[in-house]
């Protein structure tokens, strides 16, 4: 068992090592939980691109010709038109994934064409609306186009030179909408129809990018998952700045079950909110992985196919990861997103000079990485108004404060034990009364002669405390006890 100095010497250092932690220990303002979920989805919204698709081919529909020139067309009429979709990068080289139908892959050859058809006849019914002065009813307006389908299905309506484009717009994409050329110029290095597995792969030049892992397996029903990408009714809203208009946007929801399509391809179900444009986005679990790929929401039939919203379907992992090997894809999470989310807890953690270095390491290998520069300015910003938090580790200080207080003799703890062992004064006792000596055997008494300390002449022991006192001594002097007569 420790002796009082010891526990006391202990204590006093445990006390002080206590304070010093507590002392240097930051105040978090978020959970832990909350932490890991909010630098998880800032790093996965990096690898999200927007998918612009252009459609684009020649219209001849001979037997209307004569019409065609009345209305001031022309025989052959150049049709085009854009979707929205989006996707998300795979490869730090620019491998990227998406939905079959984003870039308008489908086995019906009617759906392929179906835009340019559309738009083909609104061109018809302006040029009528021009000619009689008049506005058309939506009803003519479908009228045309079921004339042109007809015609189309008839072989009478062809279409000549019939091309399909994909750009890529990466991360905040502002001006890319009303200049294309501005954007990525992707080549699809495969695509699977929308009746399908409804995935796409496509390549652009770029390097050091923001990627993310496909995750080999699929997530159980009941799971927790988060989908990214650009709804239409975020991405075309009127009231927003042009500025913001095109980050993505996080939804989050549940796995709901598994599907199968008419086709016999498994598909995800979840609760989890998503609108036209989501199509080809990511889902990803806790980890950032990504576990399914946005395809297909469930439409009312009584409501003339209206989306009902809260039941939507998803590409599983497995079938993304099979794609990716058959046209020898690995997907990673790229140098730059890591880097990118040790940036990202050092931001939350108030270490503002050391996200710093991350964030510009980043933009140095990757200047096109969406997000840096807000992060790198907002940084700046907290360091000057005095919101860094100390770079001291706090165990570590503690640790080398208790190495110095042990070896300083237990500092407080000694104190503690001077004051609480104040010697008290002497008070007198009965005097001592040696036992009767027995007699000694003569063995005993020749070892005890051997080993006798000599006394000099005129002096004796205390009968109390043992220390040699003048032989005439009534008291001794050390400790004032009585000594027996002589």
């Amino acid at each position: 068992m420790p002796s009082r100095y010891g526990l006391a010497r202990w204590l006093g250092s445990l006390w002080l090592v206590v304070v010093v932690v507590i002392a240097l220990t930051p105040p978090l303002a978020v959970s832990q939980q909350d932490l890991e979920t909010t630098v998880m989805l800032e790093k996965v919204r990096s690898a999200v691109v927007l998918i612009v698709t252009e459609v684009k081919g020649y219209i001849v529909w001979e037997e209307a010709i004569p019409t065609l020139r009345e209305l001031g067309l022309p025989p052959i009429v150049e049709v085009s038109s854009i979707a929205f979709g989006s996707g998300f990068i795979v490869t730090p080289n620019g491998y990227i994934v998406t939905n079959g139908h984003v870039v308008n892959d489908y086995e019906s050859e009617l759906e392929k064409v179906r835009p340019l058809l559309n738009n083909y006849a609104r061109t018809i019914a302006k040029a009528i609306e021009e000619a009689r002065g008049e506005r058309l009813s939506d009803q003519d307006i479908q009228g045309i186009f079921r004339e042109v389908i007809a015609a189309y299905l008839t072989n009478k309506l062809k279409i000549q030179d019939y091309t399909v484009r994909a750009y890529v717009g990466a991360g905040r994409v502002v001006s890319g909408i009303g200049n294309i050329g501005k954007l990525y110029t992707a080549r699809i290095v495969l695509s699977t129809p929308a009746e399908r597995e409804d995935i796409a792969v496509l390549k652009i030049e770029i390097n050091n990018a923001p990627s993310l892992k496909v995750s080999p397996q699929d997530v159980r029903i009941g799971d927790r998952v988060w989908a990214l990408g650009y709804p239409g009714v975020v991405t075309f809203a009127e009231f927003l700045s042009a500025e913001t208009l095109l980050e993505p946007t996080i939804t989050s929801g549940v796995v709901s079950g598994y599907r199968l399509k008419v086709t016999g391809v498994n598909v995800m179900q979840s609760d989890v909110n998503v609108h036209h444009g989501n199509s080809g986005g990511p889902v990803v679990n806790s980890k950032g992985e990504v576990i399914a790929v946005t395809s297909f929401g469930a439409a009312d039939p009584s409501d003339s196919g209206r989306a009902v919203p809260g039941f939507n379907f998803f590409v599983p992992a497995s079938i993304v990861a099979e794609l990716l090997r058959r046209v020898n894809v690995n997907s990673e999470e790229s140098y730059t997103i890591k880097l990118y989310e040790e940036g990202l807890r050092l931001y939350y953690e108030r270490k503002y000079s050391e996200a710093i270095k991350r964030f510009q390491t980043v933009k140095n290998l990757y200047p096109g990485f969406p997000f840096i520069d807000d992060y790198i300015s907002n940084a700046q910003a907290a360091i000057l108004r005095g919101e860094e938090a100390s770079t001291i580790n706090p165990v570590v200080v503690a640790a080398a404060v208790a190495l110095v207080v042990i070896a300083a003799g237990g500092g407080v703890g000694f104190v503690l034990l001077r004051r609480r062992s104040k010697p008290q004064p002497y008070t007198p006792q009965t005097p001592y009364q040696p036992p009767p000596r027995q007699p000694a055997s003569p063995v005993e008494e020749l070892r005890t002669a051997d080993y006798r300390v000599r006394v000099p002449p005129g002096y004796s022991f205390c009968i109390n405390c043992g220390k040699l006192i003048p032989s005439n001594s009534v008291k001794c002097p050390y400790c004032g006890a009585e000594q027996e007569s002589a």
